[in-house]
Formats: C-alpha cells, sequence, structure tokens
C-alpha cells in the first residue's frame, strides 16, 4: 500500500512539474499524433520490437506493473526478451478517457489480453490501465504507465 502511495505521490509531481514547466497548448495535429503513439506502443509489444519502443517510451520510464512490482524501461524490455509479454493474438486496448495537460496527457483505458505465458496462461485477463505521455519535438513519449487486472464481474460501488 505504502508502494502505491509513493507511486500516485511521483505521478502527481511529475504533472505538476511538467504541466508547469512545459505549459504549451496543443493543436489538433498534436493531439492526433497520440492515438498513433498509443497504436504503435501496442504493435511493437505484439511484435517484441524493442527499437520501436526505445523511441516511445522515455529512458526513465516507469510502470506499476500488474506483477506489484516498480519497473524501469530496462526491466520491461527484459520481460519482453524471457517471453513475458506474449500475448495469444496480441491485446485489445480501449481508450475511455484523454486528457490534456499542456504538453502532458493521460490516458485511460481498459484492456484485455490472453497470456502465452506463466500461471495465467490462455486465460482472459482484465486490466485497466493509466499511461502518461510527454510532448516534445514532435512526439508523444510514455513517461509513467501503470495497469492492473480486475475482475470485470465484481463492482465495487
Amino acid at each position: 500500500m505504502m508502494k502505491m502511495k509513493q507511486l500516485i505521490l511521483v505521478v502527481a509531481l511529475v504533472l505538476a512539474c511538467l504541466g508547469s514547466a512545459h505549459a504549451q497548448e496543443l493543436d489538433g495535429e498534436a493531439k492526433k499524433k497520440l492515438a498513433v503513439a498509443g497504436a504503435a506502443v501496442g504493435k511493437a509489444i505484439n511484435e517484441h520490437d524493442i527499437a520501436a519502443l526505445e523511441k516511445l517510451w522515455s529512458p526513465k520510464l516507469l510502470v506499476n506493473s500488474p506483477n506489484n512490482h516498480v519497473l524501469t524501461r530496462a526491466d520491461v524490455f527484459d520481460a519482453i526478451k524471457r517471453g513475458q509479454l506474449n500475448y495469444e493474438g496480441g491485446y485489445k486496448s480501449t481508450i475511455e478517457k484523454v486528457e490534456f495537460y499542456g504538453s502532458v496527457a493521460v490516458t485511460m483505458a481498459d484492456e484485455t489480453l490472453v497470456p502465452d505465458f506463466g500461471p495465467e496462461k490462455g486465460k482472459t485477463i482484465h486490466r485497466r490501465s493509466t499511461n502518461v505521455w510527454q510532448y516534445a519535438d514532435g512526439t508523444w513519449m510514455m513517461i509513467v504507465r501503470q495497469s492492473t487486472i480486475y475482475d470485470p464481474d465484481v463492482k465495487h460501488y
């Protein structure tokens, strides 16, 4: 629980700092590029294309992963190389909300996937995700990601 509170604080500080330091109004073209970048990440993960991910993910990327660990970009690349991000038929991500804060964007999505590895191999997994992106020099780069596995049949409120 303490790690989650620390990560939330880090994300809030990142948003506050980036939002004020780089406050710029993005034009429609810049906003459209976010959807392209998000789709490119999904494609690169499905194809294990680390070279593409190096362009889409910040070298300082932090991931609060569904395995309850905070990972760096290097950790995720290592997981890809070990086959721990292999999904039967890829994975589906449905963006439900996008908000822009100057040159920073936050996307929230529902994801469905079927792992091709580990104890959940072959089972349909549902995740909620939050991605934080930064826009600079005409491109979007993911700087923070959080995803949590959930049961879609359980409603808390």
